[in-house]
């Protein structure tokens, strides 16, 4: 796949920023307004626009030893236990909302496996070294008299 220009259009930027702000809004409204599964579902919904936007940047990562590999993890992670704590929190109160989260915990994991397993088939980056392993010494200039 070729590589975009620096200069393009950054797309993802423009419709994936303003769409998740959009959405987490409109989710804290619906929220506030009696409206909880709507709400959650739309909070849900606004968190997945991250993982879309990851395996984005997987796709396009050139090297196995991108700064993703180290940030998929934690955001897969954190987006997890988030919805596991709303759903368990939820449960006695309304157990479509607890089911609801385990489907959103479902798809954020499935998102951070496919951009790990992206990132991973991805070549790895020339090492740069000697090929003895160690440094080697420049050779000392004479002085001229």
């Amino acid at each position: 796949m070729p590589r975009q220009d620096p200069t393009a259009f950054p797309w993802r930027l423009a419709i994936l920023g303003p769409s998740t702000a959009l959405l987490f809004s409109l989710a804290l409204g619906l929220y506030d307004s009696r409206r909880p599964r709507l709400g959650l579902a739309l909070l849900g919904a606004s968190f997945a626009i991250p993982m879309i936007w990851v395996v984005l940047a997987a796709r396009d990562a050139e090297f196995s030893d991108s700064p993703l590999r180290s940030f998929v993890p934690r955001l897969t992670a954190w987006l997890t236990m988030g919805s596991a704590m709303l759903g368990i929190m939820q449960w006695n109160t309304d157990r479509l909302v607890g089911a609801m989260e385990a489907a959103f915990m479902i798809l954020y994991m499935t998102g951070g496996i496919v951009a790990i397993r992206i990132i991973n088939r991805r070549p790895r980056r020339p090492q740069l070294t000697a090929i003895n392993g160690g440094n080697l010494e420049r050779p000392q200039r004479r002085r001229s008299k």
